[in-house]
């Protein structure tokens, strides 16, 4: 008993325990710190690997299997490394999350690639302590990864990498002019401008031809609002008034093409009459998108072009606002006597312009847009005047970018694919007050019009209402030939199968009320049913011009794409 004190007091030894105790410890430490910075390391470098990989291969889908084993290679790896490759369609849309921008789909219309890569790193000092610590499992039993990793030595990494291709579109929604009407297009005109316009059909067709650029418009609207070194953004920010914004125009138009002489005299003389202090918010023109930050003086980042006529059209609409235009159009038109024309332009949905350019998922649209025409027919007997009120309401026509398909190195097999929904189109014969078409948060329910009244005899009235609706977008793809020529694809509603007025009429209900004396008149709504019947064709004449010089299409909607830029990939997740 003695002895066994005499060793339990004897504290000489204790450090050398203490010391072998802490270096299991100490070891721990120092494998998870060696282990763990290492672990670090390659996952960034097989990070940095997989972007790179994502990079080249969104840069050639076609060939992405082969430029993404390229990179792999130059980068230290090998191809085992790449453990997936999917190319899909990417929607940069903030609405969803991030893990649904990306679905995955055939090379042909992807516009983005997805590479997922794997590889093992060697555990160093935590192997070692592994080995002193673990057991053997038995045979058949299930063992967790990092138990796995302990018993192999090694430790599985894996990284994931979504690059698209950086290309870009400018693109514009409206509508074309099938026929002139110098009249019609002179009287709108000038109610748009505020100034007498007198143009003739020669001049029009060459404002149709005339091409104008929009971001040589921008250079020469900056140099007249005296902005020095100004982004294409800071001048459609700038205080712009329809003077110089018309200017503008007349020098862009001369500078892209010499040869336009006779579109370039046109657009002066409409710069000459029109109200110049009229304030123009250049945002519902257009938007540079990603071009916008770069200075006006330099370079253009992709061509951005449209019709004299169009930028004319859509910057008088866009000076006047919310203010109603009264027009008499003087046209001569079969059984027509005279034709009053109220109409209401709406502003555009918030950051939606008439031209943009974007990446996929932009968006343009038209301006929202009320009518109401009334026309005075001629007729016979009791009938020898029917006053035919129509209104007519447009939303706005939609075109969105979805696609753009690019080839590096040859920009000719380029091909855009829009999105294009038409305006949903409300039409009535009613009577609508001024205050309900004045109203654009609303929409009318007229009550029925009064067509005819004879004096102390009879009052004929009528009501009728349609719809033209698309619920879908229809896919429109322009080759790179249609847009170096711009040509416009028109998409109609898929219920637009009569004419709007056609429609109109035949859903029209007639009601005939004896006054004073208490007669009648028998007859009297056939006899005023056939003379609207006979006036549906001049009238879609009419609607047909009107609606084309505002840049709308009854029912349809014309859109076109002006430029393209195959760039090259930009790294997204």
């Amino acid at each position: 008993m003695r002895k066994f004190r005499n060793f339990a007091s004897d504290e000489r030894g204790a450090t050398a325990i203490l010391f072998a105790f802490s270096l299991v410890a100490l070891l721990g430490f120092g494998a998870m710190a060696v282990d763990v910075g290492s672990f670090f390391y390659e996952k960034r470098r097989l990070q940095t690997a997989n972007d790179l990989a994502a990079l080249a291969a969104a840069s050639d889908i076609p060939r992405a299997q082969a430029a993404a084993q390229a990179s792999v290679t130059q980068n230290g790896f090998q191809n085992g490394n790449i453990r997936a490759i999917q190319p899909g369609v990417y929607t940069p849309d903030p609405a969803k999350a991030a893990e649904d921008r990306f679905v995955s789909g055939p090379a042909a219309t992807a516009n983005a690639v997805r590479i997922d890569m794997r590889m093992t790193t060697p555990l160093l000092l935590g192997r070692a302590l592994a080995a002193s610590t673990t057991t053997k499992p038995e045979p058949g039993t299930k063992v967790a990864p990092i138990q796995a990793s302990l018993d192999t030595g090694e430790v599985p990494i894996g990284s994931s990498a979504i690059a698209y291709q950086d290309a870009q579109a400018s693109f514009a929604i409206g509508s074309r002019l099938v026929k002139l009407e110098g009249g019609l297009l002179n009287g709108l005109l000038s109610s748009l401008l505020g100034g007498g316009v007198s143009l003739s059909v020669m001049d029009y067709e060459a404002l149709i031809k005339a091409r104008v650029d929009l971001f040589d418009f921008s250079k020469h609207l900056a140099t007249r609002l005296n902005l020095t070194a100004a982004s294409y953004d800071d001048v459609l920010k700038a205080n712009a008034r329809l003077g110089d914004v018309l200017s503008a125009i007349v020098d862009a138009s001369r500078d892209n093409d010499a040869r336009s002489g006779t579109a370039t005299a046109a657009l002066g003389k409409l710069a000459s009459v029109a109200a110049s202090g009229l304030p123009v918010d250049l945002s519902q023109l257009v938007s540079f998108g990603p071009a916008g930050d770069r200075p006006a003086s330099g370079p253009k980042p992709l061509a951005a072009s449209v019709s004299a006529l169009d930028i004319v059209s859509a910057v008088a609409q866009i000076a006047n606002g919310k203010r109603q235009i009264d027009v008499g159009l003087a046209l001569n038109l079969p059984g027509i006597a005279a034709i009053n024309l109220k109409l209401g332009i709406g502003e555009r949905p918030v950051g939606s312009p008439m031209v943009r350019v974007g990446r996929t998922g932009s968006s343009v649209h038209t301006a929202q847009t009320r009518l109401l025409l009334t026309v005075d027919l001629i007729g016979s007997g009791a009938a020898s005047l029917v006053r035919l009120p129509v209104y007519l309401e447009l939303a706005a026509a939609t075109a969105k970018l979805n696609a753009v398909q690019c080839s590096p190195g040859d920009v000719s097999t380029s091909r855009v694919t829009l999105g294009v929904r038409p305006a949903l189109v409300d039409a009535w014969i009613g009577q609508v007050s001024m205050t309900e078409f004045n109203n654009f948060s609303t929409a009318p329910n007229p009550p029925a019009a009064t067509l005819v009244n004879v004096a102390g005899l009879a009052k004929v009235s009528a009501r009728a209402h349609v719809t033209m609706t698309n619920l879908a977008d229809t896919p429109v793809t322009f080759s790179y030939a249609e847009i170096l020529r711009g040509d416009k694809k028109t998409t109609s509603t898929q219920d637009f199968v009569a004419t709007l007025l056609g429609r109109l009429v035949g859903d029209l209900e007639l009601r005939v009320e004896a006054l004073g004396l208490g007669i009648g008149l028998p007859g009297l709504d056939g006899l005023v049913s056939g003379i609207v019947g006979k006036a549906v064709t001049p009238l879609d004449q009419l609607l047909n011009g009107v609606l084309g010089t505002l840049g709308i299409g009854l029912g349809q909607a014309d859109s076109w794409v002006t430029g393209v830029r195959c760039g090259g990939a930009v790294l997204v997740r």
